[in-house]
């Protein structure tokens, strides 16, 4: 059963914690520029959904910082937009010392781009101009860098999709700072490698590069960054619908990593203008099974089949025995593809995926551990892990959990998920990117 990991809770989060300092700043009268660029009519179309989603960032900044108290100038630069023009709005921005500071929307046009670098490095907030900023990553990327540790205590790999763009450099730096391993892919490469992965960032913005054939159950996090606005009015970000009820945990599009962003700003520009003190927003440490006990549950569960059959056949003879067990271990792995990913399945938050309705092995139990809840399914990989885990099997070889210190069982994740979905057979290989 996947999780969604909320960025609307985070944003809720950093705006109860700064909203105390609005006094403080509102009186001041400091501004922030946010800058941003409007198609021409006969723009090409995938022009014109990338401004558009400039468009709601944008409107999504100006609320943030307005929550602190401070004026948010939004900047339209119109169709047609001239060097003279866009370098005359920058240097009008940097030279205001009631301007603290600057955000240029990407992306600009291409004539328009080397201009960024006029951008005072004292007021780039996003770290658009990368080595001259102060911020060694641009909002973004520390966000996500920020969601995924919770999830990244016990040396995972980490595969970043998208890792050569803007927010994906930001991603692979952060990362690699911290002391993770990283699998780092883009245009050309296999996306199908991301199967070997722990958590998956994809940061594209190319609506449904990734689906069921690359995303798997053991993967514990899963970031989707894109965010592109359909002519519905809906929005699509990297992960297809079909994939979303996959992996343990999940940042969906949209209320994921959007939010995020704008938490990042406004602690930014609480410690940078008001108090370098200023609280941290944070993601609280979820319970996860590892790679390595998806697999252990997967091996122990044809063997506990075996088992039952043994002693249902006790008093029938050796031969039914034998058959019985012989019936059991073959079955075991149809019975996997019968999961709750691949029919779709209730997720925590009382939401369904696309593709159907809650397990039909019957109704999860959210109160307890998975020994409360229904009879565990023989198939069922995961919540295989999870009793063995509790019982000390799965995962005693040692380890740390999800907050960085030694678990209490000797396993190398945090608390038990009560009745996980079972693992679905992985689908024939399909394309790359």
């Amino acid at each position: 059963m996947t999780e969604h990991v909320s960025g609307r809770d985070v944003l809720r989060q950093a705006k109860e914690l700064y909203q105390p300092y609005r006094d403080a700043v509102e009186p001041t009268g400091q501004r922030v520029a946010i800058i941003r660029f409007e198609p021409a009519a006969d723009d090409p179309q995938d022009w014109r959904v990338r401004l558009e989603a400039s468009k709601v960032s944008a409107e999504q900044k100006v609320k943030s910082f307005e929550h602190l108290g401070f004026k948010a100038d939004h900047i339209v630069m119109p169709p047609g937009t001239t060097r003279a023009q866009f370098a005359e709005t920058l240097d009008r921005a940097n030279q205001d010392p009631a301007t603290r500071a600057i955000i240029v929307q990407f992306p600009p046009p291409a004539h328009l781009r080397p201009l960024v670098e006029r951008m005072d490095p004292a007021k780039d907030i996003d770290a658009l101009l990368k080595g001259r900023s102060q911020y060694a990553a641009c909002a973004t990327a520390e966000g996500i860098c920020r969601v995924v540790q919770p999830f990244a205590q016990d040396d995972p790999t980490i595969a970043v999709v998208g890792s050569k763009g803007f927010v994906g450099q930001g991603v692979v730096h952060t990362l690699r700072e911290q002391g993770h391993r990283l699998m780092e892919l883009d245009a050309g490469d296999d996306l199908r490698r991301v199967r070997d992965a722990d958590i998956v960032v994809s940061v594209t913005g190319n609506p449904g590069i990734l689906g069921p054939d690359h995303l798997r159950p053991h993967h514990r996090l899963v970031v989707d960054s894109g965010f592109v606005p359909q002519p519905d009015g809906s929005v699509r970000g990297d992960v297809q619908r079909a994939a979303y009820g996959i992996p343990q945990h999940l940042t969906p599009v949209p209320g994921g990593i959007g939010p995020v962003e704008m938490a990042t700003l406004m602690e930014r520009v609480v410690r940078r203008e008001v108090d370098p003190a200023a609280p941290s927003w944070k993601v609280e440490p979820r319970p996860y099974l590892t790679k390595e006990q998806m697999a252990q549950g997967a091996s122990a569960a044809p063997a506990a089949s075996v088992a039952a059959a043994a002693a249902r056949g006790s008093s029938a003879g050796q031969g039914s025995v034998v058959g019985q067990a012989t019936s059991a271990v073959q079955g075991a792995p149809e019975s996997r593809t019968t999961s709750a990913n691949q029919t779709g399945s209730a997720s925590r938050t009382g939401q369904t995926n696309q593709a159907g309705s809650a397990n039909q092995t019957g109704p999860t139990n959210q109160a307890g551990p998975a020994a409360q809840g229904p009879p565990t399914a023989p198939g069922n990989p995961v919540a295989q892990a999870a009793k063995l885990r509790g019982a000390g099997g799965a995962g005693s070889g040692g380890g740390t959990n999800t907050t960085g210190g030694p678990s209490a069982g000797g396993g190398p994740s945090a608390p038990v998920r009560p009745q996980l979905p079972q693992q679905p057979r992985p689908p024939a290989p399909g394309p790359g990117r």
